[in-house]
């Protein structure tokens, strides 16, 4: 639900309540555990903010939403206007104003939140210094009263055709990550590592099984692609996740249909 897709901009902007309601439920069908709601691009980010929330959440009853704005005033509007019960925010960096702008909002509605560990000098080039950013920010959310269960670090995948090292370095980040916290949860933006490569859906889905091998544990990913579910199936199974293989089983019946 993110207004960067032209097709979701389109359907926000023209209020298209059928395109949003349908969006919404075939991502809670699907097994969605959040929907994540970004109206950045919108021309009232905040008004479309409440409005796509209310259909979002009706529609998909059992997902929770994560507001993804770079705005705390939007963001504050949202949780003044809206009813949400394990909402999280997407995100906070250890940038001073994104700090000092979302962290009351954390501790006031007591949502979960996606720490980037970005600094002022931009995503960091090696794995270790990711570890650092990453340490300092939990730091300052336990400080801040979240829990450990509460939080979602973002390992900051860029995209191999930029960096063919990159991925890597993510990973290394991950796997340091998840020795050290083994309760703060280990978030990816998937399909940012195949981007400008062809033939992405392959990519995404490949990197998204290294990644669980690492200790990644959630995924912003698209979950009503079949053939992304089937993979993520598949890799919980491998690792243990998915007893009787039932839920590799059900999502190929799905394929299948």
């Amino acid at each position: 639900l993110n207004s960067s897709i032209p097709s979701t901009l389109q359907g926000l902007n023209e209020k298209n309540e059928d395109f949003i309601t349908d969006l919404a439920r075939r991502q809670g069908e699907a097994g969605a555990r959040y929907l994540d709601l970004n109206t950045g691009m919108c021309g009232d980010e905040k008004e479309m903010l409440v409005w796509a929330a209310g259909l979002a959440l009706k529609a998909a009853p059992g997902c929770a939403l994560m507001a993804d704005s770079t705005s705390p005033g939007a963001l504050r509007y949202l949780f003044e206007n809206v009813e949400l019960e394990n909402a999280a925010i997407n995100s906070v960096t250890l940038e001073e104003d994104r700090l000092s702008g979302v962290l009351p909002l954390v501790r006031e509605f007591k949502t979960a939140i996606v720490g980037m560990p970005i600094d002022g000098d931009g995503i960091p080039k090696t794995a270790e210094r990711r570890v650092e950013n990453a340490r300092k920010l939990i730091a300052i959310l336990r400080e801040n009263g979240s829990a450990d269960q509460d939080i979602y670090i973002d390992i900051v995948v860029e995209a191999a055709a930029t960096g063919w090292d990159a991925p890597q370095k993510a990973l290394e980040a991950a796997q340091a990550l998840r020795g050290e916290f083994p309760d703060v949860h280990l978030l990816v933006g998937l399909s940012n590592v195949s981007f400008g490569l062809p033939r992405r859906g392959v990519i995404n889905e490949t990197f998204l099984a290294c990644a669980m091998a690492r200790g990644v544990d959630a995924a912003i990913m698209d979950i009503t692609n079949p053939s992304m579910k089937l993979h993520l199936r598949a890799a919980e199974m491998l690792f243990g996740q998915d007893e009787y293989c039932m839920e590799y089983l059900n999502a190929y019946r799905e394929t299948e249909q």
